[in-house]
């Protein structure tokens, strides 16, 4: 039921704009209960979701214009981590990926439901303006570099 409250408000904020399809994007939508905590085992897909399904509603999480925030989780062997990733479609398409974190630090602390979920988008919002930021100081850095005449 909270799944279904969140997605009727999120399909709201766009002013009627026919961008979200309720009917389908709905079906993709992450079911968060109010006790929903990201850091417990078997969460990884509801996190990955919810930042993507994000992304389709304006002003939520808009990492910049041709480019999108991933969230990736990785089994090392010892204990899960995940990473953000920066996804730049145009003008030359590039994936740019933050430093991995266990994932007992995703989020909030004591976060859980809606906070929790404010969190993990608080966070991909932020590793993704870091990873925009390393990517804008690499052209500036690129571009003062002089070739060499032939």
């Amino acid at each position: 039921m909270t799944g279904l409250i969140i997605a009727y408000e999120l399909a709201g904020l766009n002013g009627g704009d026919d961008d979200f399809d309720f009917d389908s994007d709905f079906a993709s939508t992450p079911q968060l209960g109010m006790d929903w905590r990201p850091r417990e085992p078997g969460q990884e897909d509801a996190v990955a979701a919810l930042v993507r399904c994000a992304q389709k509603q304006p002003g939520i999480l808009v990492p910049a214009q041709n480019a999108e925030v991933a969230i990736e989780f990785v089994d090392d062997g010892d204990d899960w981590s995940y990473r953000f990733l920066f996804h730049v479609r145009a003008p030359v398409p590039v994936t740019l990926i933050s430093p991995p974190r266990e994932v007992y630090r995703i989020g909030e602390d004591r976060a859980f439901g809606v906070d929790a979920a404010i969190g993990v988008l608080r966070e991909a919002a932020s590793a993704a303006a870091a990873l925009q930021e390393r990517l804008e100081a690499f052209v500036e850095a690129s571009t003062r570099v002089r070739r060499p005449a032939r």
